[in-house]
């Protein structure tokens, strides 16, 4: 048993590893998202609440988070974690890929990701397909800031 718990540690300490947290009100939809980023080689962290959601972003240094619209059970509006990671320094969050879902946006909708201040939002009825829209958004963020990111790096300020 100790054993396990040892190598789930290493786990998450293995070379080219990212983190993740996975904020959902499903445990069935945690669990696929989970799976899912796993095999995009990133280790999920899972907040019990938003409370830890909160500790766990003041800790920790994510490269990729997934909300639920209805994390805290507030509805989007009421979405406690979400406001903060929107009001973020943009030096911080622009190092966080932050995937929304809800059943109100269209997957990959550029104008709804840009109105809620995330980098991706997806629809509930989607999330089954979760890895393929991750792979192709993380990517398509990557291209599209890598002159950016090179320039700071350039620059000692990344």
């Amino acid at each position: 048993m100790a054993h396990e718990k040892i190598d789930d540690i290493l786990k998450e300490y293995e070379e080219g590893l990212r983190k993740a947290m996975v904020c959902c009100v499903s445990e069935e939809v945690t669990k696929s998202i989970c799976d899912s980023i796993k095999e995009l080689k990133y280790s999920p962290d899972i907040p019990v609440d938003v409370q830890d959601a909160f500790d766990k972003i003041r800790f920790n240094q994510y490269d990729l988070i997934i909300i639920d619209e209805n994390f805290g059970n507030k509805g989007l509006e009421g979405n406690e974690f979400l406001r903060h990671l929107q009001f973020m320094p943009m030096s911080t969050r622009r190092r966080i890929f932050v995937a929304l879902i809800g059943s109100r946006f269209k997957t990959f909708d550029n104008m709804a990701a840009f109105e809620q201040s995330v980098n991706l939002v997806v629809n509930t009825n989607d999330v089954t397909n979760i890895r393929i829209i991750l792979r192709k958004a993380i990517s398509d963020n990557d291209q599209f800031y890598k002159v950016y990111r090179e320039s700071l790096t350039k620059f000692g300020k990344y």
